[in-house]
Parts: C-alpha cells; structure tokens; sequence
C-alpha cells in the first residue's frame, strides 16, 4: 500500500514538472494591413469614379483576432437569414460593420493580403451606401471580387509564386 501511494505521488509530481515546463505555444500573429481602411476606400472610389461622401459614416471595422464568433453571428445572421458556424469576411450592412478574417496562414496560403479582402467588403459598403444596391442583386459579388482582384494586383505586396514545372 505504501509502495501504491510512494508511485502515486512521484506519478503526480512527475506529471505536474511535465506540465509546468512544457511551454505553451504562442497563438500566431495575426495578419496587419498594409494600408488604412480610408485609404482603401478612396482608391475602391476613385476606380469606381465615385467621389468620398464625407457625410457617410465608415463601417466599423471588427478583426476575427479581435471579435466573438457570437458577435459575428449575432450581426450577420439578421441580413444572412441563417446563423453562420464561421467567421469569415462579411459586410453587415444592417449595422454598417465589416467583419474580416485576419489570420496570416488564409492570407499566406490563398497568395492574398488582408487588405484585398478589406476592399472587397468596402465595394459591398459603396455598393449599398452610395450607389443604393441591394446586395441581394448576385452581380454586386462579382463586382467586389473584380475591385478585390484589382486592388492585390495593384498594391498588395506578395511574395512571388514559384515557378511551375512545365508539363509536355
């Protein structure tokens, strides 16, 4: 019996050292955009041709870094008619929020900047704010991607793409 409790101590200690000197891994750090979200927005406007509205408030913008799923889902579940199970980009425009994703392993594994998805949900922002779209209309999605594509090609700095193998 005293052999049994001897090892459960020494297996409880030993366990408790383990556990104290395993170092907890950082969480990683979270993509940071290259350029404010007023400047986005003009350069998303000036290739629109539209001119700043001053007068407008700018949506808020709420980092996944920075914000609860619940939150998330609480705002977009209104306009979406279903409650998301992700955090993902999204303009709610009901509350004039864009919620962006700002992991930097999305951004390093699809080859894009956080700043591109930033302008594409602030093409959704000018779609219903000035130009009074209803973003039901699916023609308004292929518009924010064109502007989002445009703005990566323009001003996100990338690393290059390896070369691909020719195949013959």
């Amino acid at each position: 019996m005293k052999v049994q409790i001897v090892l459960l101590i020494f297996s409880l200690f030993t366990m408790n050292g383990v556990a104290a000197t395993k170092k907890v891994k950082p969480a990683p750090a979270p993509a940071v955009l290259q350029f404010t979200p007023e400047a986005i927005l003009a350069e998303v406007l000036k290739k629109k041709n539209l001119e700043l509205r001053p007068q407008l408030p700018l949506p808020k913008l709420n980092l996944q870094s920075q914000t609860s799923l619940k939150k998330f889902q609480d705002d977009i579940e209104p306009q979406w008619n279903m409650r998301p199970d992700v955090f993902t980009n999204a303009y709610a425009f009901k509350t004039n929020q864009i919620f962006l994703m700002d992991q930097a392993a999305y951004y390093k594994k699809t080859n894009r900047c956080i700043d591109d998805s930033l302008a594409h949900e602030l093409m959704h922002y000018v779609q219903v704010m000035y130009q009074n779209a209803d973003l039901a209309d699916e023609s308004l999605e292929s518009e924010a991607v064109d502007i989002q594509t445009w703005f990566r090609e323009t001003h996100c700095k990338l690393p290059p793409k390896a070369l691909l193998p020719l195949i013959f």
